[in-house]
């Protein structure tokens, strides 16, 4: 059972740095397909957590939610695990009628509106994939992205080497701080490059490149792991004024 402690931090994306996108706030994107986890149903619904997950696993129970519609996660509450559920539109609207809560009618109306809305934008999103543009970006984009994951992994052998215990975190940190540096991402998404236009990827393009400079000549400079990092972050904060937003209508 989730206690009631859990669905307090109902909401709150495990990324950190994900801003949030007006009308798209609870959905995430797997695999170029709009989701939503318990989590956010049980906070829209205002019907607690351990509530919502009852109802969803009945209805997994009695295959009217097929294993195709869910997968299954967890997310951390006061350092607990708790288990929650990832649910596709078809599952979502199956399961609307039976989840109940104070705000359930608005519940709906937001959810539905959310669905509807992603689903354009992934269309629109889907004919930009098609265009030579995007194809030619797409390609090109290849290169700097290997350019920057060679002096990545080059930049974590010199923290290692130079004392670090948690180099390897700093992969990740990288890549983030790079489509942060331009890009407004929310709602979650999952294989995002997929879902940029060309401009954008050609803007990621030269953020990708500007990052592996920077980091090469730091590393040849012999500047301090932690510093160089700290500089990286400036650098990228810097490249742009105004940020663009992944899926914008």
């Amino acid at each position: 059972m989730i206690k009631e402690e859990a669905r307090s931090d109902t909401g709150n994306k495990s990324s950190g740095e994900i801003v949030p996108l007006t009308n798209l706030t609870h959905l995430v994107i797997r695999s170029q397909e709009a989701k939503i986890n318990t989590r956010s149903i049980a906070d829209v619904f205002d019907r607690p957590h351990d509530k919502v997950m009852l109802v969803i696993n009945s209805l997994i129970l009695d295959d009217t939610i097929s294993p195709a519609e869910f997968s299954e996660s967890d997310f951390t509450v006061r350092g607990k695990q708790y288990p929650c559920i990832e649910l596709n539109k078809g599952a979502f609207l199956k399961a609307m009628p039976f989840i109940g809560g104070r705000k359930s009618r608005d519940g709906q109306k937001v959810l539905v509106n959310e669905f509807m809305l992603m689903e354009k934008l992934l269309a629109k999103q889907s004919k930009e994939r098609e265009t030579v543009a995007f194809q030619l970006m797409r390609t090109e984009g290849k290169d700097a992205r290997k350019i920057l994951t060679d002096e990545i992994n080059r930049y974590i052998g010199y923290a290692k080497a130079n004392g670090s215990q948690s180099a390897d975190m700093y992969f990740s940190l990288i890549t983030n701080l790079v489509y942060s540096s331009f890009l407004v991402i929310d709602p979650e998404v999952s294989e995002l490059r997929n879902l940029l236009t060309a401009v954008q990827l050609s803007e990621l393009q030269t953020v990708e490149l500007m990052a592996a400079s920077i980091l090469s000549k730091g590393i040849e400079g012999q500047v301090q792991y932690k510093e160089l990092y700290q500089k990286l972050k400036r650098e990228l904060s810097a490249f742009t004024a105004s940020k663009t937003k992944v899926l914008d209508s």
